[in-house]
């Protein structure tokens, strides 16, 4: 049976709304007001479910400054809208310094190493998100689970990273992560680990993930290597391989491989980049289940 808490997340952002009436500048709403991330509207030939969108992105409000450093407010959301169904978690955090944060906070976890379905096939990488995503992540998502806590993150030179700190006693677990990314040139690697606990803090099992991407003129190729044991699911192999083909049009293969290859999934897509920061994909997918075919489009931010 679903636990369904309530959520008051919706109250935190209303304050935080009246919150930025007090900033005591008169600068403009873009010297104060962000929005990051990316949104995707697509269809699938899911007979039931033809139209999916994936939603992936923050709206963050300065509040005012201490130190010289800004303390902002910010609120978003992580999930899949299909008829019928909208599994997602919600963030709400106070931040400091763009690198401290309090509230419901986005797991360092899933600050690397995503899914390659999740751009091209978001009906594929719903059902698949226990591969890549946090426990605090999947539990919000099939459960309506709220995990609260704090997270820290900082960028030096060419490397960044993230530690996080989350309880949810409706879903009755709790999450300690951390992640961690290196750019070196034509390289990129990447690694994050989450432990789970229990209440009682008896030990649930650890995800964890390590890959890495190497891009060099038309080609980028990346793979990881995934242990999603806290989510009770087989280790696998992930990859991708991407060829420029053509000025804006970019063709792919990729998948995630498991160990006993009964929930293996592959994909092959074409895209084609906009000069605005969005993109329209064609691409099929084959799982142990399905074969389908998916149209999106991504518009980033």
């Amino acid at each position: 049976m679903k636990r369904i808490p309530n959520r008051p997340l919706p109250r935190l952002a209303a304050l935080a709304l009246c919150a930025t009436g007090l900033r005591p500048d008169a600068a403009t709403a873009a010297d104060w007001v962000d929005f990051s991330g990316d949104i995707s509207v697509g269809a699938n030939s899911i007979q039931d479910n033809a139209f999916m969108s994936r939603v992936d992105a923050m709206l963050t409000f300065t509040l005012f400054d201490v130190a010289d450093s800004p303390v902002a407010f910010e609120f978003g959301t992580f999930g899949y809208y299909y008829k019928g169904d909208r599994p997602h978690e919600t963030y709400a955090a106070f931040v400091y310094d763009d690198r401290f944060r309090l509230g419901v906070v986005k797991p360092a976890y899933d600050r690397v190493l995503i899914s390659p379905f999740d751009f091209t096939a978001a009906s594929v990488a719903e059902t698949r998100a226990e591969y890549t995503r946090a426990r605090a992540t999947t539990e919000a998502l099939r459960f309506n689970s709220v995990p609260v806590g704090v997270s820290y993150g900082d960028t030096t030179g060419d490397t960044s990273w993230a530690v996080s700190l989350l309880d949810a006693s409706d879903g009755n677990f709790r999450s300690a992560a951390g992640s961690a990314e290196w750019r070196a040139q034509a390289m990129t690697f990447a690694a994050a680990i989450e432990g789970v606990w229990d209440p009682k803090d008896h030990f649930d099992g650890i995800n964890a993930k390590i890959g890495a991407r190497w891009q060099e003129g038309r080609l980028e190729i990346g793979a990881a290597f995934l242990h999603p044991d806290a989510n009770q699911r087989p280790d696998a192999v992930a990859f991708d391989v991407n060829y420029n083909v053509w000025r804006d049009l970019t063709l792919s293969g990729f998948g995630e491989v498991t160990r006993d290859s009964t929930t293996s999934a592959y994909g092959l897509a074409a895209r084609y980049d906009f000069a605005d920061r969005s993109d329209v994909s064609f691409a099929v997918t084959d799982t142990t289940t399905d074969e389908e075919v998916h149209f999106t489009y991504t518009r980033r931010y």
